[in-house]
């Protein structure tokens, strides 16, 4: 049995929470009030264990999956924004080598699940919610912001993300092109780097924190995408 310490970060009535999985870093999953989000981990934890086994994780597919909150967030910030303990801890240069692998996988599935489609099943708006498009828009534009707060401008990653953002581009090549830039620059991070905590307004940036936004970013919107095409994420 293994049991997965939960870190809920909701508004003061509880509504609208996300649950992090932080010892699987990069799961994440949002409900509509904290039981429903709670209710939903198990599920989303043996997704994102399934995901990582596909890439060669070596993780035990016949454990008992359970669940305990271990934190509560409550401050109503904006979703994604709450700041817990791991992230102001130093990235060591084994766990940076491994999430960094789990970058590469995350946006090779994306890519995966979006290859084959037009540019007119991409600007499709469905009946609910955002088009494909402007998802993908959106992954590409939070990456940059989150890697631009760690390290400062990039120009191999922002030159294609504001190239798609102007359609000069075709997204999944932004995509794919962006990540590249950003997995080489975090892959050089110094031991300084790697410890840093950043403050700027009201977001706070450390290595940990970033890898962690990217990855947990990336997955909400796989899911997303690979719900509304009836497949995998």
């Amino acid at each position: 049995m293994t049991t997965y310490l939960l870190y809920l970060e909701s508004g003061p009535q509880h509504k609208k929470t996300l649950a992090h999985v932080l010892d699987l870093l990069g799961c994440v999953v949002q409900g509509d009030t904290t039981d429903a989000a709670v209710a939903a981990t198990p599920d989303a934890i043996r997704a994102y264990r399934q995901y990582l086994q596909r890439h060669g994780e070596k993780l035990d597919a016949s454990t008992t999956i359970e669940t305990r909150i271990e934190q509560h967030n409550t401050e109503g910030l904006f979703s994604g924004s709450a700041i817990w303990p791991q992230d102001l801890k130093p990235l060591a240069p084994a766990a940076l080598a491994r999430y960094v692998r789990w970058l590469e996988w995350s946006r090779a599935d994306l890519l995966g699940l979006t290859k084959q489609i037009d540019e007119k099943g991409l600007r499709a708006k469905p009946p609910k919610g955002r088009s494909l498009r402007d998802i993908l828009v959106h992954v590409l534009d939070a990456d940059k912001s989150y890697v631009y707060g760690l390290v400062g401008p990039l120009k191999p990653m922002g030159e294609p993300t504001n190239a798609a953002d102007r359609g000069d581009v075709d997204l999944r090549v932004a995509l794919k092109e962006a990540r590249a830039a950003a997995i080489d620059r975090l892959k050089t991070l110094t031991p300084a780097e790697r410890a840093r905590i950043r403050t700027s307004g009201q977001s706070t940036y450390s290595a940990h924190r970033v890898i962690r936004r990217m990855l947990e970013h990336e997955w909400e919107h796989r899911r997303e995408i690979a719900t509304r095409l009836g497949r995998e994420a």
